[in-house]
C-alpha cells in the first residue's frame, strides 16, 4: 500500500506561517528532538494511544507537519483504518510522504492520505472522523490567531458527534519556580540554537514565543468547553510545559 497525495491547488493561501516551516522543514524534526531532549516521541507515542483507544476507524492527523504522530498510529492501528495527515505547508508534507515510503517498505503499514490545504476550509465532509490528534499545532490556530473560532468550528465540523480531539501542546506550567526556568529556555535559548541549526532565527523566535505564552492547560480546555467540545481527561507532562488533552464533541 503506498501513501495517497492531494492538494487544494489555488484554493491555498500564502500564510506567513507557510514561509517559516518552508524555511525550516529540513531540520525541523532535528531541533524537536534536540529541544525536548528526545521526549516529544513519546509524548506522541502516549497521544496515539489515547486516539487510538476507542477504536476509531477515520482519523485525521491535523497540521501533521511532517508526519510523525500519523505515522505512529500507522505503526499501532490495524489494518482497516483510515489515516489522513492534513497540513499547509506542501514542504513538510513532502517530508512525511518520503518517511512513509522508506517506513512502508520495511513493513506493511495502513495507508495515509496526505492531503494540502487550510485548516479554516477543509475539503471533508460534516462529521467525517471518529478521532481528530493534533501535535504541536493547535497555539498555531488558536493562538493570537483572528481566525481561531473559524479554525476550532472546522475541527468540530468535521469531527463526529461523540468523536474524539487529542490535544499534544506546550502549555504554561501551574509552578512559577518551573515557569520561570522553563521562560528562559524558551526565551534565551530555543530560538537562538534553533535559529542557528535551521538557518532561521526569525521562525524559532516565533515558535518559542507561542509556546511561552501559549494558555495553560486548564485555559486550554476552556477554550474548547466554550467551542462545543467536553474535556475528558487532562495530563500535565514535562513539569507542566506540555499538556495532553481528550475532549468529545458534545
Amino acid at each position: 500500500m503506498g501513501p495517497e497525495f492531494s492538494h487544494m491547488g489555488d484554493k491555498r493561501e500564502d500564510f506567513p506561517l507557510q514561509n517559516y516551516y518552508s524555511d525550516i522543514y529540513k531540520s525541523y524534526d532535528r531541533v524537536n528532538h534536540i529541544f525536548t531532549f528526545g521526549r516529544d516521541r513519546h509524548w506522541r507515542q502516549k497521544a496515539a494511544a489515547k486516539c487510538l483507544d476507542a477504536g476509531p476507524k477515520q482519523i485525521l492527523d491535523l497540521c501533521t507537519g511532517t508526519g510523525d504522530f500519523v505515522l505512529e498510529l500507522a505503526h499501532r492501528a490495524q489494518e482497516n483504518i483510515q489515516l489522513t495527515g492534513y497540513d499547509f505547508s506542501p514542504d513538510m508534507l513532502a517530508v512525511g510522504r518520503e518517511k512513509y515510503t522508506r517506513i512502508s517498505e520495511l513493513k506493511e503499514i495502513p495507508t495515509i492520505a496526505f492531503v494540502e490545504g487550510d485548516v479554516g476550509d477543509m475539503p471533508f465532509e460534516d462529521n467525517r472522523f471518529d478521532a481528530i490528534g493534533i501535535t504541536f499545532g493547535i497555539r498555531n490556530l488558536v493562538y493570537e490567531n483572528s481566525n481561531a473560532s473559524r479554525h476550532l468550528s472546522e475541527i468540530s465540523r468535521v469531527l463526529r458527534p461523540g468523536g474524539e480531539l487529542i490535544i499534544l501542546e506546550s502549555s504554561r506550567p501551574d509552578s512559577s519556580l518551573w515557569r520561570f526556568f522553563n521562560t528562559l529556555y524558551l526565551q534565551l535559548i530555543l530560538p537562538y540554537l534553533g535559529g542557528m541549526i535551521s538557518g532561521n532565527l526569525k521562525a524559532y523566535r516565533y515558535l518559542a514565543s507561542s509556546s511561552k505564552n501559549y494558555y495553560s492547560m486548564g485555559e486550554m480546555g476552556t477554550i474548547l468547553e466554550e467551542a462545543g467540545f467536553e474535556v475528558t481527561s487532562g495530563q500535565p507532562l514535562f513539569l507542566g510545559s506540555v499538556m495532553l488533552l481528550v475532549a468529545n464533541k458534545k
